[in-house]
């Protein structure tokens, strides 16, 4: 079977999708690029609450070790709580990936079904290039180390 093929993400950020995913380190965002207010926003609400849970703690003593330690311990469960939540969003978000080929989009779709992947086969827009209308195999995020492993399989 030679076919060629394209992933895509059906997300709001333009610019190049890549082939394959990249690994991310532990606290990136994957659909999220936050600037300083945005980490400010998730930080500021978990720090002040953490702090206020630590005067609350100490009874009302001023005591700057446990005030501070309790401020970060919320702080980042703010960062935690927002990842979770980004890593949730992305799991649901729809891949697509494209085969030049109608019945290679079909041998894959019967074949990622098997494995239990609800995925359904689409026809792909016109690209940037114009270079036609192809097929598409559309999936969630969280099943795309099974396609690709069904696909490694398949072109083998």
């Amino acid at each position: 079977m030679t076919s060629s093929s394209a992933l895509t993400r059906s997300s709001p950020s333009p610019g190049p999708v890549a082939d394959q995913p990249r690994a991310l380190p532990p606290l990136a965002f994957r659909q999220v690029e936050l600037s300083g207010l945005g980490w400010a926003a998730i930080v500021l609400p978990g720090a002040v609450a953490g702090a206020s849970a630590g005067l609350a703690l100490t009874r009302g003593r001023l005591r700057p070790g446990p005030l501070a330690a309790a401020g970060l311990a919320g702080a980042l469960l703010g960062v935690a709580v927002a990842r979770v939540v980004d890593e949730l969003r992305w799991r649901r978000s729809a891949i697509c990936l494209e085969l030049a080929e109608p019945d290679a989009v079909l041998d894959l779709l019967q074949a990622v079904r098997a494995e239990g992947v609800h995925a359904d086969m689409i026809r792909a827009s016109d690209g940037p290039a114009g270079a036609g209308a192809g097929y598409a195999l559309r999936y969630r995020a969280r099943d795309d180390r099974r396609v690709r492993a069904v696909l490694s399989a398949q072109l083998s």
